[in-house]
């Protein structure tokens, strides 16, 4: 009878809760993670998260991005940093930039190591506490394999030592380190005697100055398949990307609660984030939690990748991706029957075709997808300033091109009618333009694409998180690469 009164009661707040708004929202925020509350709603999680691609090419042998303090460090082209038009270069190299988490520009970066150039994979990094020291995987000269090295971080770049970590022993792989917050664990993948299949995570502790030998991270975590791609948060809650565990598509992301001692059983992270492709390189902001990053890879014949930015959509008082992940009723392995019996909800611009997916890592080129633009007609009528899509017009001898910059944007209602917006306290012009036949809105008119960048962060962290730059030649929309360098 207590049961039942339990399960009434239970069905009863999860109605109200359901209906109850802003007042829902607050009493959710008050309630531990883990409550049959927050369990109740499994939509909550997309009223509070937010999932965009982020307009940032990943190169091989890179799988994804890492944070380094409030930044991404990510490869790009050396070539496609300089200020100068890349047609003008014939040569460039791989190298390691810095950059801010709402900055996608190219031109605009900071090298990472100045003295020595890191071209290793940068989600494959992982810094201690106070970001003096990195531990990264990378190819030794000696047997070819990947080994975890140390780094220290100095003003003039990386310090590295020379041999990789002493545990790295063995004809074997060892990758992809993962730090704890308080530096004493390290989980990392590898392939060495012990792995159940493939890559199997292990783990390894401080203790004495000193990392003590693996151990697997057990059955209930590695498969025969291939886990990879660890990742520890602040509060050491795991995450990994397995192909051996059963999910949507080829590797899937998956979440394990850190119980003070190990890992709780793998939870499949969902299909908010997971698809029918490879959902790789789970990263999380340790300093605040608001932001992370992940990866898919949607094509195995291209190898083409795409970054996704996560984001609460909203400030609420202790909560935190990181609680988020971790709090809800993500699916578990056992639940899961198989990859080609799911169907997932897709974003509009994403083709998905069923079919399962399983493939080892790969390093080889990655391109960038092509932005579908919707195709209905817009209103003929506008109070507000408008640049309309036309072929350019041949200008007239010793003319020069005339190109400017603005941040497009979506507006509210009000701020349509009104024909300006005001951002973090500044009143900007609303301009309309047409671009293949519907309307678009922009802010700001700048000559210099750096100023036209600040205003695209400033409008990111004011809640407009689409924000992005366009430029404008001869007062015609303009996609041409040399205008973005």
């Amino acid at each position: 009878m207590k049961s039942l009164f339990k399960i009434l009661l239970s069905a009863l707040i999860t109605i109200l809760l359901l209906s109850s708004g802003i007042a829902g929202r607050n009493l959710l925020c008050n309630l531990p993670v883990n409550s049959v509350l927050m369990r109740a709603d499994t939509s909550y999680f997309m009223k509070l998260v937010g999932i965009d691609s982020f307009r940032l090419p990943i190169l091989p042998p890179s799988s994804g991005v890492q944070f380094y303090k409030d930044q991404i460090v990510f490869l790009s082209m050396s070539k496609n940093e300089k200020k100068m038009s890349p047609y003008q270069i014939s040569f460039g190299a791989v190298e390691a930039y810095s950059a801010s988490v709402f900055d996608s520009v190219t031109g605009t970066h900071k090298v990472f190591s100045p003295s020595s150039s890191f071209t290793s994979p940068c989600e494959a990094m992982t810094f201690n506490h106070d970001y003096s020291t990195v531990y990264f995987s990378k190819l030794s000269r000696k047997d070819k394999k990947e080994k975890i090295f140390m780094a220290e971080l100095t003003s003039k770049g990386l310090a590295v030592e020379k041999s990789p970590l002493d545990f790295c022993t063995g004809d074997y792989n060892y990758s992809h380190p993962a730090l704890s917050h308080d530096d004493a664990l390290l989980v990392f993948a590898s392939d060495k005697d012990g792995s159940y299949g493939g890559m199997d995570l292990f783990l390894c502790r401080k203790s004495g100055g000193k990392w003590t030998a693996p151990e697997n991270l057990g059955k209930s975590i590695n498969t025969a398949g291939n886990e990879f791609f660890p990742f520890l948060d602040s509060d050491n809650n795991l995450y990994f990307s397995s192909d051996g565990l059963k999910g949507y598509g080829g590797y899937d992301l998956f979440t394990c609660k850190f119980n003070g001692k190990g890992w709780d059983k793998p939870k499949n992270m969902g299909n908010h984030i997971n698809s029918v492709y490879d959902d790789i390189a789970l990263t999380i902001n340790k300093i605040d939690g608001k932001t992370a990053f992940f990866t898919r890879r949607k094509s195995l014949k291209s190898y083409e990748m795409q970054l996704f930015r996560v984001y609460l959509k909203q400030e609420i008082k202790n909560l935190s991706l990181v609680t988020v992940f971790n709090g809800y009723p993500v699916l578990s392995t056992a639940t899961i029957a198989s990859n080609s019996t799911l169907v997932k909800t897709k974003p509009e611009n994403e083709l998905i075709k069923k079919g399962e997916i399983k493939s080892p890592r790969s390093k080889a080129g990655l391109k960038k997808p092509e932005k579908k633009e919707p195709s209905k007609q817009a209103s003929a009528k506008s109070s507000l300033p408008v640049k309309t899509e036309s072929k350019t017009k041949p200008l007239p001898p010793g003319a020069k091109d005339v190109v400017v910059y603005r941040v497009q944007i979506l507006p509210g209602a009000s701020e349509k009618k009104s024909g300006e917006m005001v951002i973090n306290g500044t009143s900007y012009k609303l301009y309309e333009f047409v671009y293949i036949g519907v309307k678009r809105y922009t802010i700001g008119e700048f000559t210099a694409l750096a100023s036209a960048t600040a205003l695209q962060r400033t409008c990111r962290q004011s809640g407009y998180t689409n924000a992005f730059v366009v430029a404008f030649k001869n007062n015609v929309r303009s996609l041409e690469p040399g205008l973005f360098k």
